[in-house]
């Protein structure tokens, strides 16, 4: 079977689309091998065709571990049962895309959260004021303001060991929607996330998705490459 002729026929397909509802970004040559985040290298697909996409690459490149990888997290969430086929997997995709969209997201619910101005257990509210002045004495006075993570005095061998995999993990996160740092911890670590058991483990996860979040891509970072 020719697996780069359907590869290309699927993208090729994407391409020449214009699509309706629910869609995925598949990085045409894929980031572990070079590819960028350029918009001639992406390609907007149906779930079911991305997964069908990831399951090719790895028949075309079946020594690339990174394909591998990525094809692994899509087909086994890592906390809980396999996805049975790409019809299932695209189906439950949209439905989870509509229900989050709808008034079930948590943000609809509970309002935007995380924003600094109220405090976590004893409901304390700053003024705005007060939150820019807090900010501006921690950028002046910080002395590890501007360090990477990697590079910070309190960073041990086992989250030194975790941001050498960024590029890893960057991955996975992108091929399942972007989630939060726990989720991420049990995509990466293949086990479910128990904060009484792995609450400090989850520690680095959080830094990291904050800097995928912030737009930062490990492969193009210079210093990041030095590891």
């Amino acid at each position: 079977m020719d697996y780069r002729k359907i590869y290309d026929s699927i993208v090729k397909r994407g391409k020449n689309r214009i699509f309706e509802g629910y869609t995925e970004s598949h990085h045409i040559i894929p980031r572990c091998m070079g590819g960028t985040d350029d918009s001639s290298n992406l390609v907007n697909l149906t779930a079911e065709e991305h997964y069908v996409c990831h399951q090719l690459l790895v028949k075309i490149y079946p020594d690339e571990i990174g394909l591998v990888r990525a094809a692994m997290f899509m087909t086994a969430s890592g906390v809980g049962p396999k996805r049975q086929g790409n019809k299932m997997y695209g189906w439950l995709k949209r439905r989870f895309s509509e229900y989050m969209s709808g008034p079930n997201n948590p943000s609809t619910l509970n309002g935007t959260w995380n924003k600094g101005k109220t405090g976590y257990k004893n409901k304390v509210n700053f003024s705005d004021k007060t939150i820019k002045s807090m900010s501006e004495r921690m950028k002046s006075n910080n002395p590890c303001a501007g360090v990477k993570p990697w590079k910070h005095p309190r960073t041990t061998d086992v989250t030194l060991a975790l941001w050498k995999r960024a590029d890893e993990i960057y991955e996975i996160w992108l091929a399942n929607e972007k989630p939060s740092y726990c989720k991420l911890y049990g995509l990466t670590m293949n086990k479910k996330y128990d904060w009484k058991t792995n609450g400090k483990e989850v520690g680095p996860y959080m830094n990291m998705v904050k800097y995928f979040r912030s737009g930062w891509v490990p492969t193009q970072d210079q210093e990041w490459m030095k590891l």
